[in-house]
């Protein structure tokens, strides 16, 4: 879960979806517009965080990747650390 930020936000999106959709099928008390209204907005949503995927991705940073940024910058003798901190 903390190496994948932008996945688990389109697994919870794909989760509140079938959601509704089952509630609709077991007999939601919502008109037609209503639930037409529901699925839009979450196939909006789905389509953008699709879109803001490679841009999500531009902020997530392994533990390997930031510990090698973090040991490359202390051997050429940098005192500020160039990646942002390893959460265990």
């Amino acid at each position: 879960m903390k190496t994948e930020p932008a996945v688990i936000v389109s697994v919870v999106t794909a989760f509140l979806t079938a959601g509704i959709g089952l509630a609709l099928a077991f007999g939601l008390d919502i008109s037609q517009e209503q639930q037409d209204a529901m699925l839009k907005m979450l196939a909006a949503t789905v389509a953008l965080i699709a879109a803001l995927g490679p841009i999500i991705r531009q902020f997530v940073f392994s533990p390997k990747t930031t510990q090698t940024l973090v040991d490359t910058a202390q051997q050429a003798g940098a005192t500020n650390s160039p990646a942002p901190p390893v959460v265990p």
